[in-house]
């Protein structure tokens, strides 16, 4: 997947913006409704954000939704990879979150979409 994934500005806030966690995950930077480029940091910032809402929407159960809190930390840590091994532990981290949200599509989709980013960086 290209660095067009599913990942937009919308409005002047930061974060994610979703009303459910289902179809497109908008995940929100600066004002002017144009795409900027994320960090990868920014962007697991916003998937944490949007699996909070997918949970408190009741779309994610308790133990799906720690088991991907979890692999989303240990994502977290790897956002600035100095090597090909903490790439791949970063993508492998991405990977559980995204079977573990199979179900919600947006956000799988999301999970997806990031970890074509990186798996695409050299």
């Amino acid at each position: 997947m290209a660095d067009n994934a599913t990942f937009h500005n919308y409005g002047n806030s930061y974060g994610s913006q979703i009303g459910k966690a289902e179809g497109e995950v908008n995940i929100s930077t600066a004002e002017g409704g144009q795409p900027t480029e994320l960090s990868i940091a920014d962007r697991v910032t916003a998937l944490r954000r949007a699996l909070d809402a997918a949970h408190a929407q009741n779309q994610v159960d308790d133990g799906t939704y720690a088991d991907a809190r979890q692999a989303l930390d240990e994502a977290a840590e790897l956002t600035e990879p100095v090597d090909e091994e903490q790439k791949n532990a970063f993508i492998r981290a991405l990977r559980k979150v995204k079977g573990l949200v199979e179900d919600v599509s947006g956000l799988a989709g999301a999970v997806a979409g990031l970890i074509g980013i990186v798996a695409g960086r050299r």
